[in-house]
Formats: structure tokens, C-alpha cells, sequence
């Protein structure tokens, strides 16, 4: 490698170096073998932030974990192996890395008092909240050791993951530039999606990208070509901080370039025991750090406004919302009266959220959004772990912090290029746990949080004399037999795990495809049996019950069925119930499959089976207690009333979802039905105007007042009814077609299209409309479509974005509830004009 130009120019080594496990000079073998897991932490080291499968079936997180699982037990059996040739073996055991295992350990006993031990230990997809991932980064972390005293394959490892970084960085501005329709390879149908996660995990990564290549420049002499591709890749991790104007990110960034700057002019007066004024700091590095400085300090101070000039460029305009620090802590609190030491279990904060968010919430926009994950990552395992594993995970990021210290105290008196990558590693390890802290990264980021501790692990046993123990292995035959046992044991261990956790991507790969991809119902329902036959999730039977539930409220509406017809209806329900409830044994703690057999037998009891209106009431009150600040269950159980005839329970169980959210579109809509059907529609009108004197800013009274109006046949009014709710809400998409409705029949053809075209924007799946509307543009409407007991279209609700992400487009309107992004100025003119309205 002499001469090379990706070669720093490194002083001679002072400490000796040594394998993790000792190796004869001889054995060649042996060497092989370090070799095989040394270049397999290499490949992952490439891989990690680039590779997924084409799709995305089974979640790109899953595709990472496969990955790190498959390439960590390669090494784990490669160095099991390698143990039988030696007799001893040398080699760093952290502290931090061993209470690292204990976190592992309080999450598994935590997951086992937890109630839903499969969610806890595995989840659908090997969620990164779950102990299975937890023991992956675990695994990550421990394959770095085999790095120790091998300083030709760290900086193998460096150029691959700058080779892969630059990839990274300039696919990602590239789709930006060009649209999400340049090279999505079947998986990235959004610009805000890439291969390292989500916009924000993009983010993070450039944030890596610039705060490594400053300690590059630093720290390792370089040929000026490769200076200058390292700058590079700092101006692109720049660009792409620029583009997702991640707020947190510019501060730590910020921070560090000033605290370069400062250095760099000041090294060599203040910092350096014979002063040399006359000595020059690097130029192009001064310059670099300068720029990075301006960058930050433009985006901290002015991001809304920058964010809003990028965005109007580049056409992005991405918020994504989290639980704010105070929810979380609310949420962690509430958890902590009820099992103060192991929390609510790994992989649980959306149950915990259900349970215990704040009410005010369901005044907001987020009043339906199941939050997987609070305000940071790690808030969200001391909520999930408990006191106990808050305790562990604490500590070991106070041991990482100890061997960081140990490492920079002592850079200066060990091997310049030792030194450098210890640095390197900490400081990767350091920035990406510390945004742990304040947001939930993705899978990869994680990981790759991992693999840098790992490195910082494997520099600190190189580098701080006394760190590596000399650990006896086969140094009799009873041992030798005893560590031949070992061996066996963890390679079958491993391979096991392989196949078994290759058993649960197949299956969730399969069941997801199938659900985009299926042509029939009959050929989905096959998929998810057999992905349930693979892998027993829950959500393979719950899919199957909602299949049979379709049915059912297809069949049951039928006035006159016939005799294949009825049987269809007995042998739907019969499965129906069957998956439903086998769904709930799976797991009592997803409400939704509660409520599925509630709608089973709700079916049964509009159709006259005895005893099946209690059993749907019990069903339907078991997924109330689960989320019992969700008013939906309340609307619920209104509409099996009605179908059962008791209107005076329908009311009461309408007032208990107002009480819980009193601007709930649904549930005042089907108050309006049960008012007109009854004849009490003059009154309800005097009512709901004397309401809308006390709530002149509630945009679903006037859309209440609308329908009452429009039943009574006073059409003008009612123009000005639902006019008056799109005024105070232009997002109101209900509104907006009931208008529609009643200019069709007034006539008004145009106006009614205009409107629905509107609403399609937010409903384009939805059926009915689209056929309305097909029916206006050619000429041949007759009648408006009769409603039924839901509302006809859905408003505006925040969306799902990449890897549990949710994102928004609209005012986050709660202090409970803050975006992760700096909102730009076009963004924030739109809402001060929408609060206009509202006061207008």
C-alpha cells in the first residue's frame, strides 16, 4: 500500500500491536480466519448504510437487521472456530460493552412481564424497540473487537464506508434534483426516502458525514486529492443538512465547527508549549470550517426562512412530528406508577400511548395517530424498559464517555494513525448516540451507531495500555473438550437464528407484497396463511378476520338474500370469528383486534343470532379499555346500537365521543342522521345555533348545522353553513362534499365539481367519489348518492412517512406534539393566514 494516494502518511507504531486472538506467526490458518471475520466487518461497515432488498417488503430496518445478523454470526463462527487453534486469546472487554448486555437482559425480562412477549422480544419486522434488535446491536458492537491491533484493515474499512458515503450522499441530491422517478429501484417511490432510512436518517448520516470528514482533515495527513473528495463530502453533507433543515443537527454541527475554528486558530499560541506564530493552519481546512460554521449559524437563526428559499427550489417541504420531551415524559411517568422497574415492556410505548396520552390531543389533527415512538429513542426505552434499564442503558453511555476520555487523553503519546481512528470512532459513536437523545433514528442509523462503538472499543484495547486481558482458552484437554462443546454450541446457535429469523422476513416479505400485489382475495388469504405458518403474527390473522368482516357487511345489507347467499354469510362468519379471536389470543393488547371481533359479531346480531349483540359489546368495551381516549370505539358502539334500534343508547354513546372529542366530524354527522330520521331536525337546528354562539371557531358545528339544514330542504342555508366550515377550515374535506351534494341538487354542476375535485386531492382511493365525479364530467348524473351511518370521505389526517414516520402538512397546533424539521416560511405564512380565518 506504499505510495498509495488513500494511504495517510502514519509515524511508526510505538505500541505493539495484538490480535483480539493470538496468532502464531506460523499458523496459517489461523490468519485466514481473522482475515474472513475481519473483512466481513469490512463488508458491513460498506454495506450497512447502502443495502436493502428491491421493495422493501419486509421494511428496509428488516433488510439491515437480516443483513447485520447473517454477516455477525459469519464472524461469531469464524472466531469460534479460530479459538480451537489457539490457547489463550488477548483482547478488550469494555465495561460499557458488558452493561450494554445487561440492558439486553433487563429488556428481555421486562418483555417477559410484559404481556405480549412476541411483540417484545421479535415484533413483526425486528422493530428497533424490540430486544431482538437490541441483541443485534449488541452483536454489531462485539464483531468490532476483532479490529484490535489490525491497523491495515481499519483503514480498509474507513475507505469503504467513504466510498459508500459519497454514493450515498450524491444518489440522495441527485433524486432531489431529478424526482423520486431517477433510479428508485422498485423501492424509494418518494425523493424523501433513501437506502440509509428517512429523510431525517439522511439527515443524521450527512450530519456524520460532515463532523468525520472535519476530524479527517484534522487529524490524518493526506495527498491533496483525497483532501479534496473528503471536502467533497463535506459540502454534500451540507447540502443535504440544507434540503431537510434538521434543526437539532445544525446545532451539534454548529458547535462543532466553532469549536474547530476556535482550535485551529488557536493551536498553536495557546495550545502548544513553545508558540509558533509564524506556523499556518491548513488553509483549505480553515476554510471548510468556516463555511460549515455560516452553514449552521444561517440555518439556526434564520431556517424558516432558508428552509422555505430551498424548499421553493427544490419543490420539498417535509415536517415530520414526534411526542414532544414533555408527552414522553407524561407517558414514562404514568408508566412508572404501574411497574416502576421494567416498564411497559419492550416495543410497547404505542400501548403505553394509547393508554396514557393527554386528552387535549384529540382537539388536534394527531388525535388518531398511534405514536410507536416518543420524543427520542432513548426516552422511548425508559419508558419501555423501566427504572431498571434506564439505570443500564445510562451507564453504559457514562463508561462510552469514560473510554472517549481515556482515549483523547492519551492520542497524543500512542501512534499518530491510532490516535486518529480511536478519535474518529468516538467521535461517530458519541454524535450518533447522542441523537439517540432527541430523536428516533431509524434501523440503520442505529446500527451503525453500533459499529462505531465497536471501533472506539477495538482503538481503546490498541491504544490504553492495560485494557486487553489475556483470557485462557484450550490450555488442558478437559478445557479443550469443554471449548469444542462451546463451539458447537454457538455455531448450531447461530445457524438456527439464521434460518429462524430468515423464516420471519420471508414471511412478512411475502404477506406485505402479496397485500400490493394480490389479484384476488382468495390468492391473498393463501399468502397470509402461509406467512402465519412461517412466522405466528397476529396481523396475518387479523388481515384474514377483516377479509371475512368485508364480506359480512357486504352480505348483511342484502334485503333479500338467497340461499347461497345466507350460507355464504354462516360460513364467513364462522372463519371470521375464528381468525378474530385466535387474533386476540395471539395478542390482547392490539385493540384493533378486539374491535374486528366485535364488527363479527355485530353482523351476526343485525342478522338475528341470539347473544351475538352482548358478545360484540363485551369485544368492543375490551378494545375501549385499551385505547379509552379514543372516541372511535364510543361511535362504534352509537352505530351497533342504532342497527339494534336502541336510539337513546345511541345518543348517550354519541355524547361520550363528543366528551372525549368535541369537534368529532363522525360522530356529529351521525348525530345530524339519527336527528332527521327521527323528525327532529328543527330542533336540533336551534340547538346546534346556539352552540355555534358559544364555539364560533368549531368548524364541525357549522358542517352539523349544514346537514340538518340541507334535510329540511333549506339548500341556501346550508350553502352558507358548510361554506362557513371551509372557511374556518379550507382542509375540511367533508364539508367540501356535502356542499358539493347540495349544489348538485340545486343544479350548480359546476360549482359541485369544482368542490369534489378538491376533495379527491385528500381521497383518491375513494370509489364512489371518483365515480361522481366521472358521472358530472360526462353528463350523466341523476341522483346524489344516499348516505349511510359514516361519514362519505375523510379529512385531512397526518400521513405515514418512511419507517413509522409521521408527517405533516398542517399547523402542529399542540405544545404535546413538536416537529422534528424547522418549519419553513411558506409553511408558516399558510397558517398565520389560516388563523386569520379562524379569527375572521
Amino acid at each position: 500500500m506504499n505510495g498509495s494516494v488513500f494511504t495517510p502518511n502514519i509515524k511508526p507504531r510505538q505500541p505493539a500491536e495484538v490480535n483480539s486472538v493470538e496468532t502464531a506467526s506460523n499458523d496459517k490458518t489461523g490468519s485466514f480466519l481473522l482475515k474472513v471475520a475481519q473483512y466481513g466487518v469490512v463488508f458491513l461497515t460498506g454495506a450497512l448504510p447502502i443495502f436493502f432488498t428491491p421493495g422493501l417488503w419486509a421494511s428496509l430496518g428488516f433488510d439491515k437487521v437480516l443483513l447485520s445478523i447473517v454477516v455477525g454470526v459469519v464472524v461469531i463462527i469464524v472466531v469460534s472456530l479460530l479459538t480451537l487453534r489457539r490457547t489463550y486469546a488477548v483482547t478488550v472487554v469494555p465495561t460499557a460493552l458488558l452493561l450494554f448486555f445487561g440492558v439486553i437482559l433487563s429488556a428481555f425480562v421486562s418483555g417477559l412481564l410484559s404481556g405480549d412477549i412476541q411483540d417484545a422480544v421479535r415484533g413483526s419486522v425486528f422493530e428497533t424497540q424490540t430486544v431482538g434488535f437490541l441483541f443485534v446491536m449488541g452483536l454489531v458492537m462485539s464483531v468490532g473487537l476483532v479490529f484490535q491491533g489490525s491497523k491495515l484493515m481499519t483503514i480498509k474499512a474507513l475507505a469503504v464506508f467513504g466510498a459508500m458515503s459519497l454514493a450515498l450522499l450524491l444518489y440522495n441530491i441527485l433524486r432531489v434534483l431529478f424526482g423520486a422517478a431517477f433510479l428508485p429501484f422498485g423501492s424509494f417511490v418518494t425523493t424523501t426516502a433513501s437506502p440509509i432510512g428517512g429523510f431525517n436518517d439522511l439527515a443524521i448520516y450527512a450530519g456524520l458525514v460532515v463532523i468525520l470528514g472535519l476530524v479527517t482533515l484534522l487529524l490524518l495527513p493526506l495527498r491533496g486529492f483525497i483532501q479534496y473528495i473528503i471536502a467533497l463530502m463535506i459540502g454534500l453533507g451540507l447540502l443535504v443538512l440544507s434540503i431537510v433543515n434538521f434543526f437539532n443537527i445544525w446545532i451539534i454541527i454548529g458547535f462543532f465547527g466553532l469549536l474547530l475554528f476556535v482550535f485551529l486558530l488557536s493551536k498553536d499560541t495557546l495550545f502548544s508549549t513553545e508558540p509558533k506564530i509564524d506556523s499556518q493552519p491548513s488553509k483549505l481546512l480553515l476554510g471548510i470550517t468556516a463555511v460549515v460554521c455560516i452553514c449552521s449559524a444561517v440555518f439556526i437563526v434564520a431556517g424558516d426562512y432558508a428552509g422555505s428559499w430551498i424548499g421553493t427550489v427544490t419543490g420539498i417541504d417535509y415536517v415530520e412530528v414526534r411526542p414532544s420531551l414533555e408527552a414522553t415524559i407524561d407517558i414514562t411517568s404514568a408508566v412508572y406508577q404501574d411497574s416502576v422497574l421494567f416498564g411497559a415492556g419492550p416495543n410497547r410505548f404505542v400501548d403505553s400511548w394509547r393508554l396514557h396520552k393527554d386528552r387535549s390531543i384529540n382537539e388536534t389533527i394527531f388525535w388518531d395517530t398511534d405514536f410507536v415512538a416518543g420524543s427520542g429513542y432513548v426516552p422511548t426505552l425508559f419508558s419501555n424498559l423501566g427504572a431498571l434499564g434506564a439505570l443500564l442503558l445510562s451507564a453504559f453511555h457514562g463508561y462510552l464517555l469514560v473510554i472517549g476520555y481515556k482515549i483523547l487523553a492519551r492520542s497524543k503519546e500512542q501512534d499518530s494513525y491510532w490516535s486518529f481512528f480511536s478519535v474518529f470512532s468516538f467521535t461517530g459513536a458519541a454524535f450518533l448516540w447522542g441523537m439517540t437523545y432527541v430523536y428516533v433514528p431509524g434501523a440503520g442509523i442505529l446500527l451503525l451507531a453500533a459499529l462505531f462503538t465497536g471501533f472506539t472499543f477495538a482503538a481503546y484495547g490498541s491504544m490504553v495500555s492495560g485494557a486487553q486481558k489475556r483470557i485462557p482458552l484450550a490450555v488442558n484437554r478437559q478445557r479443550g473438550f469443554l471449548l469444542m462443546a462451546v463451539v458447537i454450541l454457538v455455531i448450531s446457535g447461530s445457524i438456527a437464528t439464521v434460518f429462524s429469523v430468515g423464516g420471519q422476513y420471508l414471511a412478512q416479505a411475502q404477506f406485505s407484497e402479496s397485500q400490493a400485489t394480490a389479484e384476488s382475495v382468495e390468492e391473498f388469504e393463501q399468502v397470509a396463511l402461509s406467512s402465519y405458518e412461517l412466522y405466528p403474527d397476529d396481523r396475518f390473522l387479523s388481515a384474514r378476520a377483516q377479509i371475512k368482516l368485508a364480506a359480512l357487511n357486504a352480505l348483511v345489507n342484502i334485503t333479500e338474500p338467497t340461499e347461497e347467499q345466507q350460507q355464504q354469510f354462516l360460513t364467513a362468519a364462522e372463519q371470521g370469528i375464528l381468525f378474530a379471536e385466535r387474533a386476540v389470543v395471539q395478542d390482547s393488547t392490539n385493540p384493533d383486534n378486539h374491535a374486528i371481533l366485535s364488527g363479527m359479531y355485530s353482523n351476526l346480531a343485525v342478522a338475528g343470532v341470539e347473544g351475538a349483540q352482548a358478545r360484540a359489546t363485551r369485544s368492543l368495551a375490551a378494545a375501549q379499555a385499551l385505547d379509552p381516549l379514543n372516541p372511535g370505539y364510543k361511535l362504534i358502539a352509537a352505530q351497533i346500537a342504532i342497527r339494534g334500534g336502541d336510539t337513546a343508547l345511541a345518543r348517550e354513546e354519541i355524547a361520550a365521543a363528543l366528551s372525549l372529542k368535541r369537534n368529532y366530524t363522525q360522530a356529529l354527522y351521525v348525530s345530524a342522521q339519527l336527528d332527521i330520521a327521527e323528525g327532529n331536525a328543527e330542533s336540533a337546528i336551534a340547538t346546534t345555533r346556539a352552540i355555534i354562539t358559544l364555539e364560533p371557531n368549531n368548524p364541525t358545528r357549522y358542517y352539523q348545522l349544514g346537514i340538518l339544514q340541507s334535510a329540511i330542504g333549506s339548500s341556501t342555508e346550508a350553502i352558507a353553513s358548510f361554506s362557513a366550515a371551509i372557511a374556518v377550515d379550507p382542509a375540511y374535506a367533508n364539508a367540501r362534499y356535502l356542499l358539493a351534494l347540495t349544489y348538485l341538487n340545486l343544479g350548480r354542476e359546476d360549482e359541485a365539481l369544482e368542490e369534489l375535485r378538491i376533495v379527491q386531492q385528500t381521497n383518491a382511493d375513494n370509489a364512489e367519489l371518483v365515480a361522481l365525479i366521472n358521472q358530472i364530467e360526462q353528463g350523466e348524473f341523476t341522483a346524489t348518492p344516499d348516505l349511510g351511518l359514516e361519514a362519505p370521505v375523510n379529512d385531512i389526517a397526518p400521513s405515514g412517512g418512511f419507517d413509522d414516520a409521521v408527517v405533516t402538512e398542517e399547523e402542529v397546533d399542540s405544545n404535546l406534539i413538536t416537529p422534528v424539521n424547522t418549519i419553513s416560511e411558506t409553511s408558516a405564512t399558510a397558517d398565520t393566514q389560516s388563523d386569520d380565518a379562524d379569527t375572521e
